[in-house]
């Protein structure tokens, strides 16, 4: 029993010491995943919510949504927020996979979960984002005269690295994995 308590003291100094090393940017990361899912949310209120600024927005993509209806930005409105509600899945996945860390499932199966969910999420929100442009564009110019619907196809130039980033994270995902799993049979090895 003395052994048992001298390993439990051991591993308490260990998540002792990692949470002094890594806590506070654990910490950090959770709260700026929720920040950052409050101000996209506050972001698109307010840009839906405003005719004279979607009108501006798009007027510098070269479509002519000039007196489009509420219905329509509200449609466009819908648009946008299924894309944050992914994103809010894939910051969930974040604070799981930063709380995870906190209590000391670093390398573990668990950990790669939430780190894979994160990147998958993420990557399908991305992914949807740029496939949702000419829907929207389609859905702000549905007032036009027939020949005048516009269906607006375009990448930005961040639309690339987020991918690259996501699925980089989604490789690691898998990596780690790989990595616990291995580490799991050794230990059922020795």
């Amino acid at each position: 029993m003395t052994d048992f308590a001298a390993l439990s003291s051991f591993d308490d100094r260990r998540l002792d010491s990692l949470r002094r090393r890594i806590g506070w940017l654990c910490q950090t990361l959770r709260f700026a995943l929720v920040a950052y899912c409050l101000w996209i949310l506050v972001t698109i209120v307010m840009f839906w919510s405003d005719e004279s600024l979607v009108v501006s927005r798009f007027a510098s993509l070269k479509v002519d949504v000039e007196g489009l209806s509420a219905d329509q930005r509200l449609a466009a409105f819908g648009v946008s927020f299924v894309i944050w509600a992914l994103l809010v899945v894939a910051c969930y996945a974040g604070w799981r996979l930063f709380s995870g860390y906190l209590e000391g499932r670093i390398f573990t199966p668990d950990a790669a979960g939430w780190l894979r969910c994160l990147a998958l999420a993420g990557l399908i929100a991305a992914l949807v984002d740029i496939a949702a442009r000419p829907l929207t564009s389609l859905i702000l110019t549905a007032h036009k005269a027939a020949g005048a619907h516009m269906v607006s196809v375009y990448l930005r130039p961040e639309d690339l690295s987020t991918v690259m980033l996501l699925a980089t994270l989604l490789a690691l995902a898998h990596i780690q994995k790989t990595a616990a799993d291995i580490a799991d049979e050794n230990a059922q090895i020795v």
